[in-house]
């Protein structure tokens, strides 16, 4: 049985550029909060970034949003079985995520599993946006 792995890295952003040649990554807009004038809301494009560790074999790994309010799982997504072959090299996800619904405000979780154990988990806050306050403008 493999390894669990060592999480080095496990972010939330807008999107997640792959540059050809060097395989680099760019992370852009990285955040740990959505606000949003009413509910439920749509985000229509988010992506996940992990850099894992110390691990070597085949690994099944699954991404998991919670509703940490409600427990209610409210989206997954299982990636491709990936063969790390290197402990001592990071391994890295990208997961592109579309039309993500959350059904009110309050605080969610990404949680990462590989081959069924949690290895990383994210909160993210989902705000009720307010309209400012203030004097109207001509």
């Amino acid at each position: 049985m493999p390894a669990v792995p060592k999480v080095n890295a496990f972010l939330i952003c807008d999107a997640i550029i792959q540059e050809a040649g060097t395989n680099k990554k760019s992370l852009i807009g990285v955040f740990h909060n959505i606000h949003s004038p009413s509910f439920p809301c749509t985000h229509f494009s988010m992506s996940i970034y992990a850099n894992v560790s110390d691990a070597q074999g085949e690994y099944a790994f699954d991404l998991k949003l919670v509703d940490l309010q409600t427990l209610a799982q409210i989206g997954r997504a299982t990636l491709p079985p990936v063969n790390i072959t290197d402990r001592l090299r990071p391994a890295e996800l990208c997961i592109s995520l579309r039309g993500i619904t959350f059904p009110q405000a309050g605080k969610y979780e990404y949680q990462l599993y590989g081959n069924g154990d949690l290895v990383a988990a994210k909160v993210l806050e989902v705000l009720e946006a307010k309209p400012p306050q203030g004097p109207a403008q001509a």
